[in-house]
């Protein structure tokens, strides 16, 4: 736990159909739909029911999420990160990328990845505050000019 303005913030791991989720995930799906209008069709990857999120409550309202999708060779990948634009600037972000780790690494994950877009410095500077580097576009974002992938030995 940690306090932002005397509101107590938590990070609890959560059920997929946890339905605090949703709403997050549809302003997430928004957001990427306004900076990213040219790729409003494509088809995107979609989280596994394999995945396990973590949800950030702020004085018990959700305000954050992350997905740890566990993939085959000792690997996970970083889904769905997102915090709501009232509260980031706070932290919340550098905050919950060491708990998504941790979950990564309980998975059995060694390597931990990530793909986000060009139009998000914010988050590109998080990922590598929190020790990600840039590594080659992965499938199936070696397709899209606008995204950038990081890797993260656990």
């Amino acid at each position: 736990m940690m306090s932002t303005d005397t509101t107590t913030i938590e990070i609890a791991e959560v059920a997929p159909d946890d339905p605090r989720l949703a709403p997050l995930i549809a302003a997430l799906r928004a957001e990427l739909d306004a900076r990213y209008p040219e790729e409003i069709d494509f088809e995107h990857p979609q989280v596994r029911q394999a995945a396990r999120f973590l949800l950030v409550l702020a004085g018990g309202a959700a305000i954050g999420c992350c997905a740890v999708q566990p993939l085959d060779g000792g690997e996970a990948e970083l889904k769905r990160m997102y915090v709501d634009p009232a509260w980031r600037g706070r932290g919340i972000a550098r905050r919950l990328m060491p708990e998504a780790e941790k979950l990564a690494a309980r998975t059995g994950a060694r390597l931990f990845k990530l793909e986000t877009g060009v139009r998000q410095p914010d988050a590109i500077t998080v990922y590598e505050r929190a020790g990600f580097t840039r590594i080659p576009n992965y499938p199936p974002y070696d397709r899209w000019d606008l995204s950038v992938c990081y890797a993260k030995p656990l």
